[in-house]
């Protein structure tokens, strides 16, 4: 005969209504039907009801056997996620303190709750456990970003204005090597209401790369963000720093190579470019009196120049050799020949490590009231070198 293991209370049960064996009696019912069952008359006899689906602990332990299933069932402690295995039936005890209250706490709990739950993860084949799998890689979509976009000179004042251009052969050249080529050019910037700027490019940071420590590229990765370096030399590169600053860059030659502008002497529309760095200036300082920017102070640093050129996100993945609304142009009046560029360490990255903090990528015209920092030790070593 199956016995089943209980608290006073249904003992109580059990003698008031002369059930002498609840396995002949419910033989053909469930476990949750049998409880049911007794919590249906007791209520109707006005004794006290303890709830199992509520959380209430009972001292009632009832026995595999009786609910037709030869493994073990699962014991759970109060407060605890931890499951134990009952391997043995526990004997049937003679008498049991009676009390049902909330705050019994009897050394044998049962949750019939998740009791499902429970049989039905320990008895799952450990082969059909989910595996977890790789991300792939959408390289339609990734084609999609590294296409160029388009938006060439269509009527004749864009072609005209834009004549001296220089071509794809130019940025197709080393990032070291480009990066001083571009000293003395001239960068233009048309906006949407017809204004040309202009403005010479004095200074100028080299970023080489995979190999490269300071560079975004560096040992090949590639996000979002930094698809433009990878695409065809000439491509318009603009990051955003501090949340609210942007950087200009060009892509070269060498897989994932730019090179960053870092200042500008203003030329052409002057007006123009203190208006937008004004603008900016007093959006930022509502109540503090802003004065105006001396000309070498409208773009000596690489936020200051895409501030007065409104160079912003939107002028990313275009190419300066084709698109309308910027590129760089050759000054034949300048006179390079005359012009002595000063070389020495890259400005903000002393945290990729000294051997790449010191490296000398960052090359200036000597001489200039418009570059963004100075090196007076580079450039005394220059002079003393021309002499």
């Amino acid at each position: 005969m199956t016995f089943i293991k209980t608290s006073g209370f249904m003992l109580e049960l059990i003698h008031k209504y002369a059930v002498e064996s609840l396995n002949l009696q419910y033989r053909t019912i469930t476990p949750a039907m049998k409880r049911t069952r007794l919590f249906r008359r007791a209520k109707n006899a006005g004794c006290p009801v303890i709830n199992l689906n509520a959380g209430h602990q009972t001292a009632a332990t009832v026995l595999s056997q009786d609910l037709g299933n030869d493994e073990p069932l699962h014991e759970h402690s109060k407060g605890s996620s931890k499951k134990n295995i009952k391997k043995e039936a526990t004997p049937l005890l003679e008498s049991e303190p009676n009390d049902y209250s909330c705050q019994n706490k009897s050394p044998s709990k049962l949750n019939f709750e998740n009791l499902s739950k429970n049989l039905t993860k320990q008895q799952r084949p450990s082969g059909l456990a989910k595996k977890k799998t790789r991300a792939k890689v959408d390289l339609d979509l990734m084609k999609e970003e590294l296409k160029q976009l388009e938006d060439p000179p269509k009527t004749d004042l864009e072609k005209e204005i834009s004549v001296n251009r220089l071509n794809y052969e130019f940025y197709d050249t080393p990032c070291e090597e480009l990066a001083q080529n571009l000293l003395g050019k001239v960068l233009v910037r048309r906006l949407d209401n017809g204004s040309v700027l202009r403005g010479r490019i004095v200074e100028t940071e080299s970023y080489l790369g995979e190999i490269d420590a300071a560079s975004h590229t560096f040992n090949n990765r590639v996000t979002p963000r930094n698809i433009p370096m990878y695409m065809p030399p000439g491509t318009i590169y603009v990051y955003m720093t501090y949340g609210m600053y942007f950087c200009f860059n060009i892509s070269s030659g060498g897989k994932g190579a730019a090179v960053l502008l870092r200042a500008l002497e203003p030329l052409d529309n002057m007006e123009k470019m203190q208006e937008n760095r004004l603008f900016l200036q007093k959006s930022k300082n509502k109540e503090k009196k802003i004065k105006d920017f001396h000309i070498y102070e409208l773009c000596n640093g690489p936020s200051k120049l895409c501030t007065a050129f409104q160079i912003d996100k939107d002028c990313c993945k275009y190419s300066l050799c084709t698109w309308k609304k910027m590129w760089i142009e050759d000054d034949p009046s300048y006179p390079r020949e005359d012009m002595r560029i000063i070389k020495t360490a890259r400005i903000g990255i002393d945290s990729v490590g000294a051997e790449w903090a010191s490296k000398p990528l960052r090359f200036y015209i000597y001489g200039n009231s418009s570059v963004s920092k100075r090196d007076k030790k580079s450039e005394e070593n220059v002079v003393s070198d021309s002499k």
